[in-house]
């Protein structure tokens, strides 16, 4: 055990900094409940998220900046909402920003979708401090309750009530989403190809 925590307090943080600038939610979760756990201290995951998620952002808008409208072009999906994309991202800049953050799998694409709008980059970057740092704190309140609740359940139930609870729970959010997410984006993108 004593070689499971120094790896963790060793490299986790650099984890958490290279998982939160390309997308992240799962390894920062992780590591908010390893802090929570006594494993890693909870004010640095947060910083290192926080940093790693603002660095991300900005070096996939400079990309959209870059060479954004050649991966636009090369993408029919978002060559086809492109134009929509941009109109929204101009006029709701400052929600938008808020709002991608929060839906996972998006932050990257978003990122190079403001790059190529007309939004500038000082706007974007000053946006994404507050929207970073917010974000950060949200999601390492959820992580660190998560790891709060898994170690009650790993003291009164060992290990094989913890892996119980953590098949169950993902049974449950895979019933979840193929019941109500699936279905409802398979009806956007239907409803999108049709128009």
């Amino acid at each position: 055990m004593a070689w499971a925590q120094q790896f963790v307090e060793q490299y986790g943080y650099w984890a958490v900094f290279a998982w939160t600038f390309i997308e992240g939610e799962t390894v920062f979760i992780a590591a908010a409940a390893l802090a929570a756990a006594g494993f890693l201290e909870p004010w640095k995951v947060i910083v290192v998220a926080a940093i790693g998620a603002y660095l991300g952002h900005l070096v996939f808008f400079a990309l959209g900046r870059w060479r954004g409208m050649q991966i636009i072009n090369a993408l029919p999906f978002l060559k086809r909402h492109y134009p929509k994309a941009n109109a929204v991202l101009d006029r709701y800049a400052h929600w938008s920003i808020f709002i991608f953050q929060y839906l996972y799998g998006t932050r990257m694409v978003a990122a190079i979708l403001f790059g190529c709008s007309t939004i500038s980059f000082g706007r974007f970057a000053i946006w994404q401090v507050a929207n970073c740092a917010s974000w950060a704190v949200v999601i390492y309140a959820v992580g660190h309750l998560l790891g709060f609740a898994g170690m009650a359940i790993l003291h009164r139930f060992g290990v094989i009530g913890l892996l119980v609870v953590l098949l169950v729970a993902a049974i449950i959010a895979g019933w979840i989403y193929y019941r109500y997410g699936h279905s409802h984006l398979r009806r956007h993108f239907d409803e999108d190809d049709s128009k």
